[in-house]
C-alpha cells in the first residue's frame, strides 16, 4: 500500500487449504484487534482441529510505531512455520489480524526448505481468500472558526480527505474533524492560511 499511514485488515475470517506430499495445510485468517482476540482465535482452532499435528501462527497488531507482532513454530523446526506466516502478513501490509496454519502430517518429511515454502503458501492462500479492507490511521481534531469561514474549511477538508463531524454553534463555529495522519500536514497548512486570512480567528487542536 502506497500510503504509509494505511494498512489492510481482514473484514471476516477466511480459510484455504492444500496438500503437500500427503500433509494437509489449512490456512485460517481472522481479524484480531488485540492479543486477547488473537489468542481466542488460536484456541478455537486448537479445539476444532484438536487432532492436528501443528497449529503454527503469527499475528500483527496496530501500525507504524505501535505495530506489534509475534509468531510460533509450534514444534516445527525453528523458523520454518511462524516466520513464513508472519512474512506473508508483512508482504501484504496486513495488520490487526491473526493467521494460523494447521498441519496434519502425512508421513513424508518435507525438509526445512519445503516446510517453509508450504507454510508460506498456506498463509498466502488464506490471505488471497480473504476480503481485505483498507484502514487508515487518523485522529480527532477540534477546529474553531468564524461562521463565514466554514465554506473555506469544507473545501480544505475535502482536499485533505478530512471528515467534518458535528458542529458546536457558539460565538465561533467548532467542528470535530477526523484527520488521516497522512493528511495532517496538508490540513494544518490549509488551516494556517485560513487563520491568516481571518486575522487569527481560526484555531485547532487534537482532542
Amino acid at each position: 500500500m502506497a500510503d504509509p499511514w494505511s494498512f489492510w485488515s481482514p473484514s471476516a475470517p477466511a480459510r484455504s487449504e492444500f496438500r503437500e506430499q500427503s500433509s494437509l495445510f489449512i490456512g485460517c485468517l481472522s481479524p484480531a484487534a488485540s492479543e486477547d482476540e488473537a489468542g481466542l482465535f488460536l484456541r478455537s482452532l486448537r479445539r476444532e482441529f484438536h487432532d492436528a499435528t501443528h497449529h503454527c501462527w503469527a499475528y500483527r497488531l496496530g501500525w507504524t510505531e505501535g505495530l506489534r507482532s509475534r509468531c510460533s513454530d509450534d514444534g516445527e523446526p525453528s523458523r520454518t512455520a511462524g516466520a513464513p506466516i508472519l512474512a506473508a502478513l508483512e508482504s501484504r501490509d496486513v495488520s490487526d489480524a491473526c493467521l494460523v496454519v494447521v498441519r496434519y502430517f502425512g508421513g513424508v518429511k518435507l525438509g526445512t526448505g519445503g516446510l517453509a515454502r508450504a507454510y508460506r503458501r498456506a498463509a498466502v492462500a488464506a490471505l488471497e481468500a480473504a476480503d481485505l479492507e483498507a484502514r487508515t490511521l487518523w485522529e480527532d481534531w477540534l477546529v474553531s472558526l468564524p461562521y463565514a469561514a466554514q465554506g473555506a474549511l469544507r473545501r480544505a477538508a475535502v482536499a485533505a480527505r478530512v471528515e467534518l463531524g458535528d458542529a458546536i454553534y457558539d460565538e465561533l463555529l467548532t467542528y470535530t474533524a477526523r484527520v488521516p495522519l497522512g493528511s495532517a500536514d496538508r490540513f494544518s497548512a490549509a488551516l494556517r492560511e485560513l487563520s491568516e486570512a481571518w486575522k487569527g480567528g481560526v484555531a485547532w487542536r487534537s482532542k
